[in-house]
């Protein structure tokens, strides 16, 4: 069946499962894989399906549930989000993520890769709950909102840094401890102050909870 086409721009339009379903086969034949070899894989990673219900999901027959989607992903070795992206600029072809909203491949690539959020959408809120592991840096827009963004995305992980700090240094506090028990070396005891002293850890603090146990 033909893809639909925009009344706007004349484009192809595609659904993001059509997207994906194009990016896993152009992936699989590229890896000189068969439907059964890449089934095969699939088992190897501990998702058992079979030939046929594979050839159904990557011809559209089946919808793709996500944990079929990361599956896939695994055995190709790629990122997930390599399969929900497009690899080129096509003027000829849009995306469709929602019934109302249809945007370019590029402005796709941007609001899935958090570089972009989707036209009418609010930029606060995009900014904020930005992909976690992304760089803070790539969101584009004019500098007021480059900044708006950064200091949301900053505000927002604020917490979640200041936690894993807290947990770090306790880490770091107990391995001081264990290096420090029985008689160490002068070696050992460097090597614990300078670990304490990097990461900003009190050796009081340790010496008391010493004298506590």
């Amino acid at each position: 069946m033909a893809r639909p086409r925009s009344r706007a721009t004349g484009a192809r339009v595609l659904t993001p499962a059509e997207l994906v379903l194009n990016r896993i086969r152009a992936i699989r034949e590229a890896q000189g894989l068969s439907i059964t070899a890449l089934a095969e894989r699939l088992a190897e990673h501990g998702y058992v399906i079979s030939d046929n219900r594979l050839w159904n999901l990557e011809s559209g027959r089946t919808k793709l549930h996500v944990d079929t989607l990361f599956a896939i992903a695994a055995a190709l070795g790629v990122s997930p989000l390599t399969l929900q992206t497009t690899p080129t600029d096509d003027e000829d072809e849009e995306i469709q993520p929602a019934p109302g909203v249809r945007v370019s491949t590029a402005r796709f690539n941007a609001w899935m890769t958090g570089t972009s959020p989707l036209p009418g959408a609010n930029t606060s809120t995009y900014a904020e709950y930005h992909p976690h592991g992304t760089q803070l840096g790539r969101f584009r827009g004019d500098l007021d909102q480059r900044a708006q963004a950064l200091a949301l995305r900053l505000a927002s992980r604020a917490d979640e840094t200041s936690a894993a700090a807290e947990a770090l240094r306790e880490q770091a506090l107990a391995y001081a401890a264990s290096l420090l028990e029985g008689e160490p070396s002068e070696d050992v005891i460097r090597s614990a102050e300078a670990l304490s002293k990097r990461l900003g850890v009190d050796l009081s603090n340790l010496e008391a909870r010493r004298d506590k146990a």
